[in-house]
């Protein structure tokens, strides 16, 4: 026997938002130590009151070893995972080694309305390059929960 489990028995036929930003030329870098906007990775998306998925995929590294690459998602100006962020350690003895910068997360209800997502990232130290080509493209996406 299996169950089939869906969000509410109030069911919504209006199609969910959604939105997708795909970059594959001109790899992003930042210097910076605190979390600033992934150029061109905001995502406008009008919702009920509703969860909203997001994420991101591709690859970066962080040019100093013993350092870190820092991801961040902001919606409407509230920082999703605090001030630190999640991310990955650049642990090679030399830096600039590809790590996979993959994320995704889903948010409580949001107030129906019009919400901005942004993809944000900041170094530990030296220069994060987030990786965007043919071979290496870096989508960033978000999408209404029903």
């Amino acid at each position: 026997m299996s169950s089939i489990i869906r969000g509410s028995d109030n069911f919504d036929s209006t199609p969910p938002s959604h939105g997708r930003v795909v970059r594959t030329a001109g790899g992003v870098t930042t210097t910076s130590s605190t979390f600033v906007d992934v150029t061109g990775a905001s995502i406008t998306i009008t919702t009920g009151t509703n969860p909203v998925a997001y994420g991101a995929t591709g690859m970066g590294y962080n040019n100093t070893p013993a350092n870190y690459v820092l991801m961040n998602y902001n919606i409407d100006g509230t920082l999703l995972h605090g001030t630190n962020g999640i991310g990955a350690y650049q642990k090679a003895s030399s830096g600039s080694y590809d790590e996979n910068l993959s994320f995704s997360g889903i948010t409580a209800a949001l107030s129906a309305g019009s919400h901005t997502i942004k993809e944000q990232f900041r170094a530990g130290a030296g220069t994060v390059t987030l990786r965007a080509d043919a071979g290496n493209p870096r989508s960033f996406y978000a999408f209404e929960v029903k």
